[in-house]
């Protein structure tokens, strides 16, 4: 016979909470209790292992060579030793976890029955809850698209990727840097249109390698793509951190919605410190997609402490041309001095190929350079072949730039640098690139899946106050619109991405 104690305990208990206890929502983070665990032998030397400083081994490098990496078996190796590291933490971590979430079930699920409130139906849920059974979710596909509508959140199948994050383009930069013969002499210049030339023409060959055939010196980007194709959005809290020679790299997805794609580029060598904002939005215009992409880009000379600011072109996606379909940058940009001094500036455009869409058009440029008062020069021509210095008639003068030739046959050697195994790139989705390299498109789809829904599950914790505003880990704003390398920052996991996105991705 229950005292009055208990009696009036049964009284006051919500039975509505008990219920939703043992029911597996759709994103709840019980997944790991119904979900089927695989354990093995590996969780051996583990006991100590926590949410809190579960990582990758500490200085773990990945050697590779700049370029197609998920081509080069030695990087690829170590990612998978890196995956298989991460996996056998999680499973540990995931089956005290487990245990402990069985117990505190039992515990309950005695509870409802010492009450007389265990019925039929609550039974079935808690033996759904200890007894591992998965659950299935559906994502659609949207399939009809509307001229003009924003495709940041359409989902595509697999067969549309290419093996590589867009957290992962700017590589392009390192390897002009530290894989081209450049001479950087005139950062030091006394003349500032020469140390704004100078940049001008790092930004040209930047933008030569990543044209259709890369630039007439023979470079080309690896992180180029079919117009029938795209690299992968970054998830949040995604990084990337990579090193060569002495120039070093840093990558952050700092916010999914409105996607936004920060990096760090540094090099105290040459002198020149870059940084920038990528916020891409592509839209559907009927016959192509256009890649707005907002944001810009920092350019700092280290020598003189002189600080620029640009602005970034558009990306097309032409899906029909008298040559095919192809891809082209296209739009007026701007870079300005933003530190003490006179006010100076260079300004490019970058024309389409127009309706035709021949080869014979592509890639052309014409710009100026110009203070307050005075234009110092103009020029026009082709940013993957030549661009020459031109009279206001659009006459020859001299050349401007011509494609930096590569230092050897041999790329340049690099070392990623994940932050902890969980939210670096190539780790994060290793499996996805693997699977996508093998033709294996349902695994893939499995792959990619797991991390968008960890990324919903974590918006939604959000959105309803559950968790607060994400905080990026290597990057920080003043005023939500430009954000800057920390000083100092934690390498460690973010508990709520692990716990809503790193479980999911490595279990």
């Amino acid at each position: 016979m229950s005292c009055w104690c208990c009696f009036k305990g049964a009284r006051k208990l919500d039975v509505a909470s008990w219920r939703a206890r043992f029911q597996p929502g759709e994103d709840d983070m019980w997944f790991d209790a119904r979900e089927e665990l695989h354990y093995g032998d590996e969780d051996d030397g583990l006991d100590d292992l926590t949410d809190e400083n579960i990582s990758i081994e500490a200085n773990s490098e990945f050697p590779f060579t700049l370029g197609k990496v998920w081509e080069q078996e030695e990087h690829q190796s170590y990612v998978a030793t890196a995956i298989r590291e991460m996996k056998g933490k999680v499973r540990h971590v995931l089956r005290k976890q487990h245990e402990e979430a069985v117990r505190q079930a039992e515990e309950e699920a005695a509870e409802l029955e010492r009450l007389g409130l265990m019925t039929a139906e609550k039974r079935a849920m808690h033996e759904r809850m200890t007894s591992g059974q998965g659950t299935q979710e559906l994502v659609g596909m949207t399939k009809h698209l509307k001229v003009g509508q924003d495709l940041t959140d359409i989902e595509l199948p697999p067969t549309f990727f290419v093996p590589f994050s867009t957290i992962q383009v700017a590589e392009d930069v390192v390897y002009v840097i530290e894989g081209c013969k450049n001479d950087w002499s005139d950062l030091k210049h006394p003349d500032p249109e020469r140390r704004i030339a100078r940049l001008v023409k790092l930004y040209l060959d930047m933008s030569a390698i990543r044209t259709e055939h890369g630039s007439s010196a023979g470079v080309k980007s690896a992180y180029t793509f079919g117009a029938m194709k795209k690299p992968l959005n970054p998830i949040l809290g995604e990084t990337h951190r990579i090193k060569s020679g002495n120039t070093e790299y840093l990558a952050e997805q700092v916010c999914h919605h409105p996607p936004i794609t920060t990096w760090d580029l540094r090099n105290e060598e040459i002198g020149l410190h870059l940084s920038a904002d990528v916020k891409a939005k592509p839209v559907f215009r009927g016959t192509s997609v256009q890649v707005l992409i907002d944001g810009e880009m920092r350019f700092e000379n280290l020598h003189t402490g002189e600080k620029y600011v640009m602005d970034m072109p558009s990306l097309f996606i032409r899906f029909f041309g008298l040559s095919g379909s192809y891809s082209e940058t296209v739009g007026h940009i701007t870079l300005r001095r933003v530190s003490e001094g006179p006010p100076l500036c260079a300004e490019l455009h970058f024309k389409p190929r127009g309706t035709t869409g021949l080869r014979s058009h592509a890639n052309k440029v014409e710009g100026s350079i110009s203070s307050e008062t005075t234009t110092f020069m103009h020029f026009k021509g082709k940013f993957n072949d030549a661009v020459d210095e031109v009279t206001e008639k659009r006459e020859f003068v001299r050349p401007f730039w011509r494609p930096a030739p590569p230092k050897s046959s041999k790329a340049p050697r690099a070392v990623t640098r994940p932050l902890n195994g969980f939210t670096d790139s190539h780790c994060l989705w290793g499996e996805f690139f693997q699977a996508l390299i093998a033709k294996d498109m349902k695994t893939a789809s499995k792959a990619k899946k797991k991390a968008e829904r960890g990324q919903r599950s974590l918006h939604k914790a959000m959105k309803t106050g559950e968790l607060p505003p994400w905080e990026p880990t290597m990057f920080a704003t003043e005023d939500g619109e430009r954000w800057l390398l920390k000083p100092n920052f934690n390498p460690s996991v973010q508990p709520s991405w692990l716990k809503y996105i790193g479980y999911r991705i490595y279990e």
